[in-house]
């Protein structure tokens, strides 16, 4: 019975089936040939893959198997490495001589790069000299599908003795989806987040299992306080430029990153207003009434842009700042009469837009 399974277990029997489409974590097609099915009834019974799993529990490849999901014809050997592992769907996936793993690690966006082994590191994938795939752990194993058979974790070399020797090892390339972040408990979105400086903590969810990562870098302006693997970062953002950001890699490669902007709380106070045509018009960062354009420390939030709009938001101007200290100033031109807006940008990037009118 034992040589009957081990053949079982090394040996292809199986009807290629029409799947809906099977990417790489990088998004390149598996092509449909080389996605296929065991058969359900065939040289093999459930009796017999249950006899074999038992045969492997208690020794039957080496002592060092343990038995982590029962057998299934859902899924094979490389299934199970390069696809199901990372969050895919149950599938089995041929070999590269059948074009099954090749769009994995080959072609023009691959998802794995070659390495070499290090019984340190966990989820590299091994490619073994028979037609085999295994996943390393942290702990010095390696964990593979046995063909139709059970999910073991198991020595390098306590496997058939069709799948050969542990040839290539292979480390990721690509960059999980990030499904949503949280800044401070709050769902943000976009990758420019306006928030006060001091203390703060950001946590993402992605939508598939990376290698390695998520690992957190600061920008200038930003300071990591510490650095979770499960995805949350406590952080300082607090000057000396107004933003600061965060850099987040994943597989060892930066692939996303946010940038935070302090809200100035910058007010234009805007005179004379009305004004007349051909007048220059000053903005000021110091008015009898405190509303001034500046940061939230005190810093002049210095005026980087102004444009003038009609009633219709339309573009009638635009204006390069003269800065004379906490003062700017604009010269309008002749020939204006009625309602305006005057568009200031500031060097945080942020806008305020104050309603001028002009008189003949």
């Amino acid at each position: 019975m034992n040589k009957i399974c081990t053949a079982v277990l090394i040996s292809h029997i199986c009807i290629h089936v029409c799947y809906s489409q099977v990417n790489t974590p990088n998004g390149v097609a598996v092509p449909p040939a080389a996605l296929f099915a065991y058969q359900n009834a065939g040289f093999y019974t459930d009796a017999q893959l249950q006899s074999n799993q038992n045969a492997i529990q208690n020794g039957l490849y080496g002592p060092s198997c343990t038995i982590l999901a029962n057998y299934s014809r859902q899924y094979n050997c490389h299934g199970y490495a390069w696809h199901v592992s990372t969050g895919g769907a149950q599938t089995c996936i041929d070999q590269v001589t059948f074009g099954g793993v090749t769009p994995y690690i080959a072609g023009v966006n691959p998802s794995y790069t070659q390495t070499n082994y290090n019984s340190t590191v966990g989820k590299l994938r091994i490619r073994y000299s028979g037609d085999h795939s295994a996943l390393t752990t942290y702990d010095g194993k390696f964990i593979s599908k046995f063909g139709p058979g059970p999910l073991v974790k198991h020595n390098a070399l306590d496997v058939p003795p069709g799948y050969g020797n542990p040839s290539t090892c292979w480390t990721c390339n690509y960059a999980p989806p990030l499904t949503s972040v949280y800044l401070d408990g709050k769902l943000i979105s976009g990758s420019f987040q306006t928030t006060t400086w001091g203390a703060h903590n950001m946590q993402i969810f992605w939508g598939l299992d990376p290698d390695t990562g998520p690992t957190f870098s600061p920008t200038a302006g930003s300071t990591i306080i510490s650095n979770q693997s499960s995805g949350a970062v406590n952080f300082t953002f607090n000057g000396p430029s107004n933003n600061g950001g965060l850099s987040i890699a994943f597989c060892g490669a930066p692939r996303y990153s946010f940038t935070f902007f302090k809200p100035n709380g910058a007010k234009m106070q805007v005179y004379p207003n009305p004004a007349r045509e051909d007048e220059v018009i000053t903005i000021s960062s110091k008015s009898p009434e405190d509303i001034q354009a500046v940061n939230l420390n005190g810093r002049v939030n210095r005026i980087t842009k102004i444009a003038l709009l009609d009633e219709r938001q339309r573009l009638v101007q635009n204006y390069l700042s003269n800065e004379d200290g906490d003062l700017t100033t604009v010269k309008l031109n002749a020939g204006l009469k009625g309602t305006y807006f005057l568009k200031a940008t500031f060097e945080d990037r942020t806008v305020q837009t104050k309603r001028v009118l002009i008189e003949k």
